[in-house]
């Protein structure tokens, strides 16, 4: 399972408010969070997938989504609030009254001046949606690198398993007579430890897999379908341009 919120871009309701703030501020973020989704879950599928083919090749049914979860879960958790402090009030905030006048335009539906309305949202949108997009891959890239603690859990498991699968590969080649003759013996079949190379083996899986991860705020950009930029078109991917436009204006 993949616990993302919910898009709420066309769940949420406006609420009457003097600027962006409060409600409008949560909604906004909120909506954000949720067009996202879709995006992020499919470059943590891709990461998934290569972490099988590299690392679990004769696992067909190997499930290493389970192995990221340490980072789904903190990318969950850290989420809105970081996406609320990039946009507000990082750039978008304050009055847009100039000497104490509205500018035209100001505050909706289209405001030219930077500040804490609706409007303003609206006119400077390819900036918005840049820094939603430039929030995610930042966030994407932190959990996604070694000495972060969600990081170093996912590594963890993703070792542990590759170990017990390596197990699983010497048993089933391991010959039935060998086994048969030792325990016919009286004997037992003790395992052998070479601890130098299953230090090899764990540091390789380990860079194996930081390969992968490493990756991750690449395939984003890829899904987003564009040059990461505050250009007019740019991330034609991500954009929602439409639909959030209109959802930012019902908010006064």
């Amino acid at each position: 399972m993949f616990p993302f919120a919910v898009p709420i871009l066309l769940l949420a309701s406006p609420v009457s408010v003097l600027a962006c703030e409060g409600e409008c501020i949560v909604g906004i973020t909120s909506a954000w969070l949720g067009n996202y989704t879709s995006p992020v879950y499919s470059v943590f599928q891709l990461a998934a997938e290569q972490i099988s083919q590299k690392l679990f090749p004769h696992e067909s049914h190997h499930d290493s989504m389970s192995h990221l979860q340490p980072i789904i879960s903190a990318y969950n958790s850290s989420s809105y609030d970081g996406m609320e402090r990039a946009i507000f009030p990082s750039y978008f905030h304050g009055k847009c009254q100039r000497n104490g006048v509205d500018p035209l335009g100001c505050p909706n539906p289209d405001c030219p001046v930077v500040c804490g309305t609706p409007g303003s949202l609206v006119h400077f949108f390819p900036t918005l949606r840049f820094i939603a997009f430039n929030y995610t891959r930042g966030a994407l890239q932190q959990l996604c690198s070694p000495g972060h603690e969600a990081y170093t859990q996912a590594e963890r498991g993703v070792v542990q398993a590759a170990a017990a699968s390596h197990r699983r590969g010497d048993k089933r080649r391991r010959a039935p007579w060998f086994e048969y003759l030792i325990s016919g013996a009286g004997g037992e079949l003790a395992p052998r430890r070479n601890f130098p190379s299953l230090w090899k083996r764990e540091e390789s899986v380990k860079k194996v897999f930081e390969a992968i991860m490493s990756e991750v705020p690449k395939l984003l950009e890829q899904a987003c379908r564009g040059d990461p930029s505050e250009d007019v078109n740019a991330l034609p991917g991500c954009s929602w341009e439409a639909a959030m436009k209109a959802f930012i204006l019902t908010f006064p």
